[in-house]
């Protein structure tokens, strides 16, 4: 009776597990080690061409461009029936986008990370899920085992002519065997317990950095808008521009660079000459064509780094960053690649700079104008 049980039992439920968990497991084991990041930022763009190759065209710029063109369009309708031009706008909007689409990132990195799904990755489901992916490793780190091989195997046992399934000889090997699979499966769970221990304090960490990177990514979106509101209203200076940390802004001439503004520092460099002050992170900057940020330790627990600006009339600005040991905004946004590249973060400088520096030109040309009269 016991082993017609297990036969009615075990047998069925290992036909339905193969045919559901094998797929599972076998894509799991190709995948293992592949990347998977590239994958998931060029996923939302392949989405979008799916769209257009299957000529849903209304359909994809409907759901997929929706999303990214939204923000622009919405931009240049602002400008063109707000009080400023079309161009702050744009700028504004555009701003948004890499934040858009950011978040169509996020999700389809969960749908990677979903078992079942179309876009399942084992990589994206083992960073994002380690502790169901801890589980499923049992089966990826045994090569040789399906469920269909096991099927296989309590097949052949119970068709055997040479044994009679009904002895009790028989349900004693079989309870055995049980036995040693329930052993080695709890000392693969301990070891599975341990691992996972370690790898909870490492998400706790990594929660963290998440958490605190968008709050500076928030803040910073905050300012730039601030700042396009206060251009807009003829209030925008160079005193509003320590919106990542303290600052200093020189022009370069033939051999030294001249401060234009600093704040935040302690003011005691107006001139670099280029040789005397050769190894400061600002004069490299300033000689370095190719507009590279340097970085420079003027002393323990204080940080600089100065890039070069191209700026209008053929001038050239060098911008330097300062900022201490105990500053982790400051040490996230310019010595790290988070969520925005530190690369970025120069950019948004730059683009500012330019905008004051036109004002300025402007402001003199009407100067000017005013003397002549």
């Amino acid at each position: 009776m016991v082993v017609k049980e297990i036969k009615a039992n075990y047998h069925s439920y290992l036909n339905e597990l193969k045919a559901t968990v094998d797929p599972v497991i076998i894509q799991m084991r190709a995948q293992l080690g592949e990347p998977w990041r590239k994958q998931a930022w060029l996923g939302p763009l392949k989405d979008f061409g799916g769209y257009l190759k299957h000529f849903k065209l209304l359909q994809a710029v409907q759901w997929s461009a929706l999303p990214i063109i939204g923000p622009v369009i919405a931009g240049i309708a602002a400008g063109t029936y707000g009080p400023w031009p079309v161009w702050i706008s744009c700028c504004g909007a555009a701003l948004l986008v890499p934040v858009i689409y950011y978040l169509l990132v996020r999700s389809y990195e969960n749908k990677m990370a979903t078992i079942g799904h179309s876009r399942f990755h084992v990589e994206a489901f083992k960073a994002k899920r380690p502790q169901e992916f801890a589980i499923w490793a049992q089966f990826l780190n045994k090569n040789d085992f399906t469920f269909e091989g096991l099927y296989d195997i309590v097949n052949t046992v119970f068709s055997q002519n040479n044994h009679d399934p009904s002895s009790i000889a028989y349900v004693v090997a079989y309870s055995q065997s049980q036995h040693d699979f329930l052993q080695n499966s709890i000392v693969d769970l301990q070891n599975t317990i341990d691992e996972n221990e370690s790898v909870i304090e490492l998400l706790e960490d990594e929660l963290v950095k998440s958490e605190n990177a968008i709050t500076y990514l928030v803040g910073i979106i905050k300012k730039i808008n601030e700042n396009l509101y206060r251009y807009v209203n003829g209030r925008l200076d160079f005193t509003d521009m320590d919106f990542i940390s303290g600052f200093s802004l020189y022009r370069k001439g033939d051999r030294s660079l001249e401060l234009i503004m600093d704040r935040g520092t302690s003011g005691k460099y107006r001139t670099l000459d280029f040789e005397e002050h050769a190894h400061f992170a600002a004069v490299v900057a300033a000689q370095d064509e190719m507009e590279q940020a340097h970085y420079h330790n003027p002393y323990p627990g204080r940080h600089l780094v100065a890039f070069r600006m191209a700026m209008l009339e053929g001038e050239t600005w060098v911008w330097c960053f300062h900022f201490d040991d105990d500053d982790e905004r400051s040490l996230s946004l310019l010595l790290g690649d988070g969520i925005i590249e530190t690369r970025q973060i120069r950019r948004v400088v730059h683009a500012f700079c330019l905008i004051l520096q036109q004002s300025g030109m402007a402001r003199k040309e009407v100067d000017r104008s005013a003397d002549a009269n």
